[in-house]
This record gives C-alpha cells, sequence and structure tokens, in this order.
C-alpha cells in the first residue's frame, strides 16, 4: 500500500472519522486513490521515511498523533518518549553494565554511572559496532569524566575499534549516544567496576587522610603519587622501555651498571630521535627515547637528474567498493561533514623519507631523454616504486637554427684526423682526412677504409687518429671555444669489411672519455630498424671540403662543413655509370647510390671529401621542395634526423662532376652490429 512519499507538498489533515481539521502535516503514503494520506495508518505500510515513526514501540490507532505527539501505544524496554528514540538511565552500583543493540537512527540516549563516593571506576567496551567516521561526527559514543554533559570529555569513540578502558577520577561517568538519520549498527556494550580512587602500583596501600583524601602509601623503595617510581641510587638509571622494530646494545662500567645505550632499527626502519642515551647522576637519561619510522632512503641520482620532493600525502584511491558505500551517504550537498586526522610526521635523518612521499624527476636539460620512472612513492615496505631514472643525450636533434644549408651545424658531425708525416717540413702533422658521426657519447661511425692501411684490413694505431666534435670550420681558430678533441681507445672494422670492394665499409671509434654534450656536440639517432628497404629518394649530406695539403689551416668563411641535398639512384644505372667510365663495379645490398639534387645549391664532393648521408623525417624530406629559407628553417626544427649512409668510393677526383653517383655504406643494414659494440 505504501507509494512514492509527496515530501514536497504541505497539507491540511482531516481525520476520517470525524471529518475535523486537525493540522498540517508532511504527507506519507498515497492511498488507493493515489491521493497523500498522511493521517491514517496502512497495513504494511511499516516504514515512514518521511512520517513519524515509532521506532521503538507499537502504534496507537489514533487520528490525533500529529497533535498530541504520542503516537506510539508502548516503548520498547529501555526507551521512551513519544518516538521512543530516547533511552539510558542513571545507574548506581559498584558493577554493572550499560548495553544498546540494534539502535535506530535520529537517537539520543544517555547513561550517567555511579560508584561509592571516594572510589573511582573502569568502564571496559565489550562490543562497539557505530557508523565509522574519523572525527566520529555521525553515530558516536561520548564519555565524560563526571555525571553530567559539562564534565570534561574523555574521548568520542565510533566504528569497530573497542578502546582501552576508562578510568574516571571521581566516583562517576557520563556517557552520551547519538545516531544521525542514514545508518544504524549493532550498537555497543560495555561494563563498569568500581576501584580504588588512589590506584597504587608496585603494592602501594590506599589511605583515607583526616581530610577525606585518599592518597598512597607506598612500599620501600617506591615514591610518587601511585607509587609509580622507584628508588635508585645516584648514577644508576632504569632501563628505557624496548625498542620497537628494533634493537639496542649497552655499554657497562666495571661495577656492571649500564652506562649508556646505543639504539639500532631494523630494515626498514629508521631511527628517530637520540641514537645514544647516557645514564647521568640524577638517575634519568639524556635525551628523549628513540622511536623506529617505517622510512625510504632517498635514490641516488645523477648530476643529469632533477628531483623534486612533494610533501606528505597518505594515498587516498578509492575502489569501487566505495563507490557503492557512498551511494548510501549523503552527498556533500545534503552536508557531509568530513573529518580529518592530523598526524605529526616525526623527523627522520638527512636522506630518508616517510611512507607514501613522492619524488618526481626529470633531466635537467633539454638536450638528456629520461628513461625509467618520472614518479616515485616510497611503500610500505621501505622501498620506491617503479624503477631508477636515467638521463642520455637525445639523438638527431638540432637546437641551432641556421640561414642556409652551408651553415648548418650538425652537432654529430665529427672530424677524424690522421698523424701523418710532412714531406716538407720532415716532421709529423695531423691531416683532416674525414668524416664520421656521433651515435653516443662514447663512440663514432667512420668508413673502414679511414681507419685502416690502404688495401689492408689492418687498422691504423689508435695513437695516430683523433677525433675533434663540434667542429664547423676547417680552422680550428674559429670553433676554438666548442670543440672537443678525443683519444681514439679502440677501432672495431666490421668483420665483413672487404678492401677491394669497399663491400660492409664500416668501423666503430670508441672514445676514451666519453663526449660532453652541449648544444654543439651531441649523437644522431641510428635507423629505427635493422635493414629493410630504403623507400626515400633524397637526403642530405655534409662533409669537409677538399683540404689543400700546402696550407692545412685555412682561416676564410668559406672553409665551413659543407652541405647538400642528394638524390638516391636505381643501382641499375649506378652501376651503368661506372662502367661507361671504365670502372665496372658491383653494387652489394650493403651499399646506397646517390648524386647531388637538382634542387641543393650547395655542390657537395662527397667522393673527394668523404661525408654523412643523413635521412631526415617525413615533413623535413616534404620541405625540400620549399625555397631554401624555408626548408632548412622546418628541416632544422625536427628531433628525428637519422643515419643514413658513410661516404665510401666514386670516382674522377680529380674534379667536382654533380652529375656522378657516389656509394655510400648503407648503415641500417649495421645497427645490430653497431649497438652490440657501443655498450
Amino acid at each position: 500500500m505504501c507509494r512514492s512519499c509527496c515530501e514536497y507538498e504541505q497539507i491540511h489533515c482531516t481525520c476520517p472519522s470525524q471529518r475535523t481539521r486537525v493540522g498540517y502535516a508532511v504527507p506519507c503514503c498515497r492511498n488507493a486513490m493515489h491521493h497523500c494520506d498522511p493521517c491514517i495508518i496502512h497495513q504494511g505500510c511499516s516504514v515512514f521515511d518521511n512520517c513519524k515513526r515509532c521506532n521503538n514501540g507499537t502504534w496507537k490507532a489514533k487520528d490525533d498523533f500529529y497533535i498530541s505527539s504520542s503516537y506510539c501505544m508502548e516503548c520498547r524496554q529501555g526507551w521512551s518518549g513519544g518516538d521512543c528514540l530516547t533511552c539510558g538511565e542513571v545507574i548506581r552500583r559498584s558493577q554493572g553494565h550499560v548495553t544498546l543493540e540494534s539502535y535506530p537512527i535520529n537517537a539520543k540516549c544517555e547513561w550517567t554511572l555511579q560508584v561509592s563516593r571516594g572510589l573511582t571506576m573502569e568502564l571496559r567496551f565489550t562490543m562497539l559496532s557505530l557508523e565509522f567516521d574519523h572525527s566520529c561526527d555521525y553515530d558516536y559514543i561520548e564519555v565524560r569524566d563526571g555525571d553530567s554533559l559539562n564534565s570534561r570529555v574523555i574521548g568520542r569513540y565510533c566504528g569497530n575499534d573497542i578502546p582501552s578502558p576508562i578510568r574516571s577520577s571521581g566516583h562517576s561517568l557520563h556517557i552520551r549516544f547519538v545516531s544521525d538519520g542514514y545508518n544504524n549498527y549493532d550498537g555497543f556494550s560495555a561494563t563498569f567496576q568500581e576501584h580504588s580512587a588512589c590506584g597504587c602500583m608496585n603494592a602501594g596501600m590506599c589511605s583515607l587522610d583526616p581530610l577525606k583524601t585518599f592518597h598512597c602509601v607506598c612500599p620501600e623503595g617506591f615514591t610518587g603519587l601511585r607509587c609509580e617510581n622507584k628508588q635508585v641510587p645516584p648514577g644508576f638509571c632504569l632501563p628505557p622501555p624496548q625498542l620497537r622494530h628494533g634493537y639496542s646494545t649497552k655499554n657497562t662500567g666495571p661495577d656492571g651498571v649500564i652506562k649508556s645505550i646505543k639504539f639500532f632499527c631494523n630494515n626498514p626502519y629508521v631511527l628517530s630521535g637520540s641514537s645514544e642515551r647516557t645514564c647521568q647522576e640524577n638517575g634519568t637519561w639524556t635525551g628523549s627515547q628513540p622511536q623506529c619510522i617505517r622510512a625510504c632512503r632517498e635514490p641516488k641520482i645523477s648530476k643529469l637528474v632533477r628531483q623534486t620532493v612533494l610533501k606528505h600525502q597518505p594515498p587516498s584511491r578509492k575502489s569501487p567498493l566505495h563507490r557503492v558505500y557512498s551511494f548510501y551517504q549523503p552527498s556533500s550537498a545534503e552536508g557531509v561533514r568530513t573529518g580529518s586526522v592530523a598526524t605529526a610526521l616525526a623527523e627522520l635523518p638527512p636522506g630518508f623519507h616517510h611512507q607514501y612521499t613522492i619524488i618526481e624527476y626529470e633531466c635537467a636539460s633539454p638536450l638528456y631523454q629520461s628513461s625509467g620512472s618520472t614518479r616515485r612513492t616510497c611503500l610500505r615496505t621501505g622501498r620506491w616504486s617503479g624503477h631508477h631514472l636515467s638521463c642520455s643525450p637525445v639523438c638527431g636533434k638540432l637546437s641551432v637554427n641556421s640561414l642556409s644549408l652551408t651553415q648548418t651545424r650538425w652537432p654529430w658531425h665529427t672530424a677524424i684526423y690522421h698523424h701523418l708525416p710532412d714531406y716538407h717540413s720532415h716532421e709529423q702533422t695531423w691531416q683532416l682526412v674525414c668524416s664520421g658521426a656521433l651515435v653516443s657519447q662514447h663512440t663514432a661511425l667512420v668508413p673502414a677504409h679511414c681507419v685502416t692501411e690502404p688495401g689492408q684490413r689492418a687498422t691504423v694505431q689508435t695513437s695516430d687518429l683523433r677525433v675533434v666534435l663540434g667542429k664547423h670550420h676547417i680552422s680550428d681558430l674559429r670553433d676554438s671555444k666548442r670543440l672537443q678533441h678525443m683519444q681514439v681507445s679502440e677501432i672495431l672494422v666490421h668483420p665483413s669489411y672487404d678492401p677491394n670492394m669497399f663491400n660492409s665499409d664500416i668501423a666503430i671509434l670508441k672514445l676514451l672519455h666519453k663526449a660532453r654534450i652541449t648544444e654543439f656536440v651531441f649523437p644522431v639517432c641510428l635507423p629505427h630498424v635493422q635493414g629493410g628497404e630504403v623507400t626515400t629518394k633524397q637526403a642530405y649530406i655534409t662533409g669537409w671540403p677538399a683540404a689543400d695539403l700546402h696550407d692545412p689551416s685555412p682561416d676564410t668563411d668559406s672553409e665551413v662543413a659543407h652541405t647538400g641535398v642528394i638524390e638516391l639512384g636505381n643501382v641499375a644505372q649506378c652501376e651503368r655509370q661506372y662502367a661507361q667510365q671504365g670502372v665496372p663495379i658491383s653494387i652489394t645490398d650493403n651499399m646506397l647510390c646517390g648524386r647531388q639534387h637538382p634542387i641543393s645549391s650547395t655542390i657537395v664532393c662527397p667522393a673527394k671529401t668523404g661525408g654523412i648521408v643523413l635521412l631526415p623525417s617525413d615533413s623535413q624530406m616534404r620541405s625540400m621542395s620549399l625555397p631554401e629559407h624555408r626548408r632548412v628553417e622546418e628541416a632544422v626544427s625536427e628531433p628525428s634526423w637519422e643515419l643514413l649512409g658513410l661516404v665510401s668510393f666514386g670516382y674522377n677526383l680529380q674534379s667536382c662532376n654533380p652529375g656522378l653517383f657516389t656509394v655510400y655504406t648503407r648503415v641500417a643494414n649495421f645497427k645490430n652490429w653497431i649497438e652490440r659494440n657501443s655498450k
């Protein structure tokens, strides 16, 4: 018979028996005619969420309960009031119990417990099942040290955790119970028993003096209001409490008396407070008692990593069950009061952090990229979540904009010098012989023929090689502040290198020291995959201009690394052109053919000077068809330059003919070998 309530309407109540108007009420149920009917009780309509309820009693079959407010005929034992929502009593006896089972909503109860005057009582909860809240603002039990609501509050309790026994200072305790209008649980039960007013310890006797005041008479060797202190001779200290989650070592004197104690914590706990305490002449210990706190040691990071320690915050994650519970809880719009518990964090030694502390990491320079976890949390196990973060140089990213291809600074373009005899001066001199590419902080790639004896697989001496990084001008004087002169520690020539056919013409130079990453020095990217088909038809090439052996140190503005655009040609076309020049060759899968592209405004003679071939990203490839100033501006903005090839060989070395093909070592075929030998 119960239907939806008209909880936002207010109508006149007209009693059906007398047809008289008796007042106003909030409608509760709808009758068979679908009219709101607040003044009669329907069979089966036992719960009136928006009307008066007889929670702990039985209804009266009368129409006037909205006027008289007495609508319950008889309340259950222990309950009173017109709505049977009031309970409690004054209990005067030496021992007893207080019980409230299956309490209703909106209940308010008070008990006053009293024992004999001059004595105290101890209250123990044996069961507690109330709605939980951190501040106990909804359903709660409040215990006061006295006989009224004006007495001092001992504690407020809710949830399921049974509190420790409660001791009164006098002969009375006041218990107040309150429930709100939403949830109800099993209730609580507690027992009480009177005790001596003194509460003497260590066999002390409670005595009543002539002023009717109780006090403890302590046995020999004990002092204090409750005989809690043991008298000790000068210089003798009672052992401090046992350290939880830790241990201690004692330093005793010749007489066996403890002089000092050192404290230690078990892993993953960290000592907070004094690590050593010394016994003083007055029988007390120096410092305060330490404690072991669960904590994490701060991870070590390199100078390349920047870290930020966030404020300690306990986790607030919610499971699907929270959503279910929240459905039955009042929303914030209905005035939910949320409580919070402020916890003071104990001080930890430097280099340690509390549980749930979060550290965020990032690379200190945009020239580096991170690998690992950028956010780590101190877990309860004493370990950090995630993985160690490291920063490695980014590859293939230009940070210096250029006005033209000629002025483009390729930060991975290296100059390879040989220590050669100068027959004019009869002295040794360093000669720029070829180009290389920096692929990591300690690895450079060069054509194998650049670091081997002519027509042989035997390598030159590492002491006769020098790798110069950050170089753009032929003259070192123009780049002196940016140059890095690197010694070579090892030369690795590819095992398949053929010095006659120049097949697998590639070698690795391992640098004695790591290159210093700057905006002018950082590595180029290797191809994304091993091998694979080359689909691009255009690429960039950069190399050093032909050196004048009679003047090895030119310093004019034109003596800079040259950059141009090449088109990758058909293998058959390349072989045909070589055959027409009287140099028949066979192009292997490890080679690429290319010649200067018609759109290139710079003439580069790779067969004469050597160089490296760079593969731009797709957007950079599209920009090649733009005017040169637009083309370079867009090209250098993309961070995905890859090393496509190394200049291997050509012909007609005495002049520079842009239409002639040059053969390049195809770097993608050696990606796995390079990575395996660069670690």
